[in-house]
């Protein structure tokens, strides 16, 4: 049977704009409304299948579980997921867990319980069984920012490794040599995939890893504040910062300037993710870039095709990757200042 996705593929539309013309949503153009309502009728795409979606979503709220909206990577991309689930018609409730699993459970029951459409989950550490019950149940859930290898979920994260390794790698061509990184939460995705690629870029270039450059910043400002005190305080400091979240990095810019440290000339920074006003920084900091708003807006997509299509058959979910992108901060201010 023909799906809504079949339908945007024939008519050579989004499965927004298909959604927006079969529930008479006002602002999409006639050429685009001729074409769906033509695939609709070549296809057989009959309103009983509409009405089916209709009653597997059980409402018209989707959930937003987030890890901590003090993040400013998730304030973004709750902004994006509510943008994109209000084209749609429905409403996005936000709940945030603070990193603690057993939260995330007790928001989970309680989303489902007041029968939302759906989930999108940016998960907290811990081996998430507390998911199996509800992925079992057929609640749709999609994942953001993190992957669970063991949760048969969609997921939607970037390419955290390869933009860690391209970080590195830059600061290294910089002429650095001891590089320290002030890690999140232990053993989680993201964190595990940022220190595989710095890693990496080590490797690349023959310099030793030094597991006492590596701290953990709990993934908090005040982490970040304290794990670069305690850097800067050793024998053998580092000659360069590489800070796994903004807030980390926020955290480690108060310590240098607290200290007195000039970077990059005494020690340089960068850091896993852009922040508000980051660009007013001097000299312009070396950050990566992540794909903030397209991640909440992929979610939002990615749930809405789950509810019409109904659970996979075979558990396969799509693991979809985004691009992180680097700002060099050295060019930033070439460009800015030359």
């Amino acid at each position: 049977m023909p799906t809504v996705k079949d339908v945007a593929e024939h008519a050579r539309v989004s499965v927004a704009t298909v959604s927006r013309t079969l529930s008479g949503y006002p602002h999409v153009s006639q050429a685009a409304r001729e074409r769906v309502l033509k695939a609709v009728e070549e296809l057989h795409y009959r309103p009983d299948q509409v009405a089916r979606s209709l009653r597997r979503r059980r409402s018209n709220l989707i959930g937003l579980v987030v890890s901590t909206i003090e993040n400013v990577f998730f304030t973004e991309l709750a902004r994006a997921a509510e943008q994109s689930a209000r084209e749609f018609g429905y409403n996005l409730i936000l709940c945030n867990t603070d990193e603690n699993p057993q939260q995330e459970a007790t928001y989970l029951g309680i989303l489902d319980q007041q029968l939302v459409a759906g989930v999108i989950l940016a998960p907290a550490p811990g081996n998430a069984g507390h998911l199996k019950p509800f992925i079992e149940s057929g609640l749709p859930i999609v994942l953001v920012n993190r992957r669970l290898d063991h949760v048969s979920c969609i997921s939607i994260t970037s390419d955290d490794e390869e933009a860690a390794f391209q970080c590195t790698r830059h600061l290294i061509a910089l002429g650095q040599r001891r590089i320290a990184a002030v890690t999140g939460l232990a053993d989680v995705f993201t964190t595990n995939e940022r220190l595989a690629g710095y890693r990496r870029a080590l490797e690349e270039a023959n310099i030793p890893f030094d597991p006492a450059l590596v701290v953990s910043g709990l993934a908090s400002l005040k982490g970040g504040y304290e794990a670069a005190g305690q850097l800067m305080q050793r024998v053998d400091p580092p000659d360069a910062i590489f800070a796994f979240n903004n807030v980390m990095t926020q955290g480690v810019i108060i310590a240098l300037q607290e200290a007195g440290i000039r970077w990059p000339d005494q020690m340089d920074v960068a850091g896993f993710g852009a922040f508000e006003h980051a660009h007013l920084y001097r000299p312009p900091l070396t950050l990566v870039r992540q794909p903030t708003r397209e991640m909440g807006r992929k979610a939002v997509e990615m749930l809405l095709q789950q509810m019409e299509n109904g659970p996979s058959e075979n558990g396969d979910w799509p693991q979809i990757v985004l691009h992180n992108q680097l700002i060099l901060g050295d060019l930033q201010f070439a460009q800015r200042d030359g």
